[in-house]
């Protein structure tokens, strides 16, 4: 399903009108926070992104693409990285950060930002999970998650998101947030006799079980 596709299945479940402006938002910022949430496999990076750092700074931000967990990293050597979770990690190796090398010996990642020890004139390649891009044109469609879960999965959370603006009307509001919520569930996660959802989909097709504790809803 593209982007008008969605737009008119907002507008068949009764999203009033007025809204339409809005749905191209609504739809972008709830594939955004569905990437957030889950591991999507297509927004994994297989080819890794580059970033270059120099003897005259530690913290630079990631690149423009990224999104979450950088999950491996490897120096101008190709050399594996070890990567801590907390810039301050960085700060016990060198609190002053003043200490120079040929090459990053360690990383951290917290935010949008990674810290390196030691200052080096090096080339790090990160592996993470790279931003969905956002839809403008009628006839793009999401980014990391597939077209049967489109409407399953895309269309419960846009109405989760923006319930309290949108639930006069008449059919959603009659349905309640509790039913779109159910609805959410079951497009992530699927139903007993039901359709797979499309987090299970994931799991089966690596033939691992999924990671992520609880399910979250907004």
């Amino acid at each position: 399903m593209n982007l008008a596709g969605l737009k008119d299945e907002l507008r068949a479940l009764g999203v009033a009108g007025s809204y339409s402006s809005s749905f191209t938002g609504w739809i972008n910022d709830a594939v955004l926070e569905i990437a957030a949430d889950f591991e999507l496999p297509e927004l994994k990076l297989r080819e890794p992104t580059s970033l270059s750092t120099t003897t005259s700074d530690w913290l630079y931000d990631l690149p423009s693409t990224y999104h979450k967990k950088v999950f491996k990293c490897r120096n101008e050597d190709y050399t594996q990285i070890g990567i801590a979770r907390e810039i301050d990690y960085i700060d016990q190796i060198d609190s002053d950060h003043d200490e120079t090398g040929d090459s990053v010996t360690d990383v951290a990642v917290e935010g949008g930002q990674i810290a390196i020890y030691p200052k080096a004139n090096d080339t790090l390649y990160l592996w993470f999970y790279r931003l969905p891009v956002s839809m403008s044109a009628t006839t793009d469609t999401p980014d990391g998650i597939p077209s049967s879960y489109h409407a399953r999965v895309i269309i419960p959370k846009v109405i989760i998101k923006n319930f309290l603006l949108i639930g006069g009307t008449d059919a959603i509001a009659a349905d309640g947030i509790g039913y779109w919520q159910s609805r959410y569930r079951a497009g992530l996660f699927g139903e007993p006799g039901g359709d797979v959802g499309m987090i299970n989909f994931f799991a089966k097709s690596k033939g691992v079980r999924r990671h992520g504790g609880s399910d979250p809803l907004p």
